[in-house]
């Protein structure tokens, strides 16, 4: 596919013939329109703006960087009680079979 001139599909997003497109990476991943963003201006740095395109990815990146901070200051204890609660419900359902819940390797048989 020649890219040169293509508007639609230019050089700077696929360089490499066979190689996935970033569009493709992006959409194959489900990645939302700022962790796409960090991969597309990684991805084409050095092909179109450089250091500009640096700083955009970086740019994006703080914000997800916060909107994680913010995910897990909200959810952190109710991601770990809900943890806890499957673990418990695991064990419940275990009891009498033999088994029980290792912690480094998951459910081993224990006779």
């Amino acid at each position: 596919m020649d890219t040169t001139n293509d508007p639609i599909n230019p050089s700077h997003y696929a360089f490499d013939e066979g190689v996935i497109e970033c569009i493709d990476y992006i959409e194959s991943h489900a990645f939302d329109f700022v962790e796409g963003n960090v991969i597309k201006y990684v991805t084409r740095y050095q092909h179109k703006n450089g250091t500009e395109d640096l700083k955009k990815a970086r740019w994006y990146l703080d914000r997800l960087i916060k909107r994680s901070e913010e995910f897990d200051e909200k959810y952190k204890l109710k991601r770990y009680e809900t943890y806890e609660t499957l673990v418990k419900d695991y064990e419940q359902k275990q009891r009498g079979t033999g088994k029980e819940l290792d912690a480094s390797s998951g459910p081993v048989n224990q006779s």
